[in-house]
């Protein structure tokens, strides 16, 4: 006989664990209990050696979709004579706090109930069971239980208790459970039709016919050309139908993007292949409990709208994964929709009825619910490479998460990331937790939700800040969030260089311990000279001193009126054209597409702002992607930001697919030797203008340009790496979720040095927080 204590750590509340744990106990005829505390589950078992060691095996080989264990520490105990069957006891709260787990889509299960006339929740809009349903967006406190949600609103009726009690039931202690007669319901609301202002608690139960025709009427405005704002898991959608020129149009103009893409959801896995082509593993993350926004390359036909990723070679793409996007598919939505955020350009997703009635006044009606989300989330964006998934946002189904801090600091820090894309983090002297996205910090409404979520986080995880991280921007948005927090609290503030923060990000998410060489590709970022703007930056990297140390960097340029170069990006093709070619470089421009584009006049002032003796310099990679896009005519402004990298990605896409891998060379460049090495693309600029002039292919180009990025910082790595004697070289910055460049520097590195990307922490400015938070817990004099 044999008797332990098991204390696990992970995902494991809200996601089945402890049926999980019966049903095995069970089987194996050993007797204990197990609960629900804070950090996680404990579990006491007693029984047979040979039933222990089944027991423990199961635990480890057969957990629930999506559960997981981060760590497991089995302790051995007195044995219990009185114990006599296995049972699942009430959570306790502890000190120590567990993971609270993400939103899940709706299940393969749940689904065929909800298609299944004959079973009670027969076209339920909120059907879930513990493998599904929201999580993270309902929560209010920790444990996560349902009085801690806002599902405590919703007494259960006797047959949705009977199943939440029942550990041998699929719904036992599914939180969100519900049906019919105890849950929420779905309401429309109509422009012409309703008053507002209104509220939530106004609206009583709803009949199961008009909750039905609601969803029917909805479906069929979408199909008939209109827009809609239908009430989801972590907020509201925008939605119409992505085969209508004319409605993808109107919502363009109502988001104020003229071009950017919009993301699509296609009614199954089939009709999403029609448009894109999708391989294995992409099938396989599309389909899973996370079901994220997956960038995939388009097919070309016409089967959707040209205006949902013009001239882009890669469309946003997700399923169903919630059981109203079923409903709206059966009902007769057409078989691909736009299903974009429920805001305007840069706000925050609209989460309330109320909210949406007064912000969303394009949607011609506003499907909505009255379960509360506690918690916004947007849909979470990702691309796949190899057999890797790399989020672009981290949103709905990977928040919340957390990373291992060993060998931290005891201080408690709140982290408030960059500007471009927000988000925060927490470090509670253990673990670092991540926020999902929260938008562009310029936007006021953004800034609320950056303090509502700085909020939240910190009451979670029972955390009174000790500091404040923030970038090293004076006047980033979120430097002032971050002043104005240490302020109300009386407490410091700390600051860390941006491009020094995406390397730790990096090091934080895989907990690297040994000197890298980072390199960080973006488009801006303060310098440490509090001068130039950085972002094509080479560092060496100690996670055991907390140094990072700049080491190379890509030639500085000026940046011909500042942060309005990043708009008006022929300014820096001109810039790069004076660079390369001095004081010939006007008469280079007239043979150039861009020459149509810039006047005498704003030529004259680029040419003054060189001859200054103070002028905004950068090192920016961002912006030398520009200046290609405009040299060749791609581009001439960022419509949205990444525009022209994205359209110059498209092009050299269709020649690397066309052309072997020798059969395009890179251009020229030279690397200068000083205290740093810097790369000099003054060579490249020039071989460039000669293709263009010679009328050479513009997918050559941009491919022959992608080659050069990719061997220049070959051939610095390659020499730092001797110089520096480490073997690992991390990669980090908005730069790198360019697919093709990730595949061009995996092909020319080879197996010869350990190569780390961000994956689930976004290498973009949103991936920010955790750098920030990983600096501050491991550095000894904070």
């Amino acid at each position: 006989m044999k008797a332990y204590k098991i204390q696990i750590r992970g995902i494991v509340q809200g996601v089945g664990f402890r049926p999980f744990v019966w049903r095995i106990a069970e089987r194996e005829k050993v007797v204990g209990y197990v609960r629900n505390e804070s950090y996680g589950v404990v579990i006491f078992v007693q029984g047979e050696a040979v039933s222990i060691d089944r027991f423990l095996d199961s635990l480890r080989d057969e957990l629930p979709p999506a559960a997981r264990i981060d760590d497991m520490k089995i302790t051995s105990v007195n044995i219990n004579e009185k114990l006599n069957d296995f049972h699942i006891v009430e959570s306790r709260a502890t000190d120590e706090i567990g993971l609270i787990p993400a939103d899940l889509a709706v299940c393969r299960d749940c689904v065929d109930e909800m298609f299944n006339s004959s079973n009670r929740r027969y076209l339920y809009p909120f059907i879930n069971c513990t493998n599904c349903g929201p999580r993270f967006t309902i929560i209010r406190n920790v444990p996560y239980d349902r009085p801690m949600t806002t599902m405590s609103e919703f007494d259960m009726c006797d047959e949705c208790r009977s199943e939440y009690e029942n550990p041998a039931n699929r719904r036992y202690h599914a939180q969100p459970i519900s049906c019919y007669n105890c849950g929420p319901a779905y309401f429309l609301w109509e422009r012409n039709n309703n008053k507002y202002p209104f509220s939530l608690r106004n609206h009583s139960a709803t009949s199961i016919a008009d909750m039905q025709n609601n969803i029917k009427r909805v479906a069929q405005i979408i199909s008939s050309g209109g827009i809609v704002a239908v009430h989801g898991i972590g907020g509201f959608h925008l939605i119409c139908d992505a085969s209508n020129d004319k409605a993808v149009s109107r919502l363009r103009r109502w988001k104020n993007r003229q071009t950017k893409p919009f993301a699509v959801m296609a009614a199954d896995i089939d009709i999403a292949r029609t448009i894109a082509y999708i391989d294995d593993i992409e099938k396989q993350y599309l389909k899973s409990s996370s079901a994220p926004i997956l960038l995939l390359k388009r097919r070309n036909n016409n089967i959707i709208s040209e205006l949902i990723a013009p001239g882009l070679a890669y469309i946003g793409i997700f399923l169903p994964y919630a059981p109203i996007h079923y409903l709206l598919f059966y009902y007769g939505a057409p078989a691909v929709i736009v299903a974009t955020s429920g805001n305007k350009r840069d706000e925050p997703i609209a989460k309330d009825p109320e909210d949406a009635v007064k912000r969303l006044d394009i949607a011609d009606v506003i499907l909505f619910h009255n379960r509360e989300i506690y918690n916004r989330a947007d849909d979470s964006v990702a691309f796949v490479n190899g057999e890797k998934i790399y989020l672009i946002r981290r949103a709905r189904g990977f928040i919340p998460c957390r990373y291992d801090v060993s060998g931290g600091n005891s201080l408690k820090i709140l982290a408030s990331g960059a500007d471009m894309k927000g988000a925060i983090a927490v470090y509670n002297g253990k673990h670092i937790y991540p926020s999902q996205y929260i938008g562009e910090m310029s936007d006021p409404l953004a800034q609320n939700f950056w303090r509502e979520t700085a909020n939240n986080f910190l009451r979670w995880l029972r955390v009174e800040p000790d500091a404040v991280v923030c970038d090293l921007h004076p006047d980033y948005y979120s430097t002032r969030l971050a002043v104005e927090f240490a302020n109300r609290r009386d407490i410091p503030v700390y600051k860390v260089q941006h491009h020094c923060a995406h390397a730790w990000s990096v090091i934080a998410e895989y907990n690297i311990k040994n000197p890298v060489i980072a390199v960080v590709f973006d488009g801006t970022g303060l310098g440490d000279d509090l001068e130039t703007i950085w972002g094509g930056e080479f560092f060496y990297v100690k996670p055991e001193d907390m140094s990072c140390r700049r080491i190379g960097h890509i030639k500085k340029i000026v940046l011909p009126g500042g942060d309005a170069a990043a708009v008006k990006i022929y300014r820096m093709a001109y810039s790069y054209l004076i660079q390369a070619f001095g004081d010939d470089a006007k008469y280079v421009l007239k043979y150039l597409p861009m020459y149509k584009i810039i006047s005498d006049f704003e030529r004259n002032v680029l040419e003054n702002i060189y001859s200054q003796s103070r002028h905004p310099m950068t090192t920016s990679a961002g912006r030398l992607f520009d200046a290609i896009a405009s040299l060749i005519g791609l581009a001439f402004e960022n419509e949205y930001e990444a525009y022209a990298p994205m359209k110059l990605e498209a092009s050299a896409i269709i020649a690397y697919e066309k052309n072997s891998k020798e059969e395009v060379e890179p251009y020229q460049f030279t690397i200068l030797e000083n205290d740093e090495k810097i790369i000099d693309y003054s060579p490249m600029i020039r071989q460039i203008v000669n293709d263009v002039i010679a009328g050479n292919d513009v997918g050559i180009i941009s491919l022959r340009f992608h080659k050069t990025v990719v061997e220049a910082i070959y051939k610095l790595v390659e020499n730092m790496i001797v110089e520096y004697g480490t073997d690992t070289v991390v990669f980090s910055g908005g730069v790198f979720q360019n697919k093709l460049l990730m595949k061009l520097i995996y092909e020319r590195f080879g197996d010869s040095l350990k190569k780390y990307f961000n994956e689930k922490n976004p290498s973009n400015d949103q991936g920010i927080a955790l750098g920030q938070a990983f600096f501050a817990a491991k550095m000894r004099d904070v």
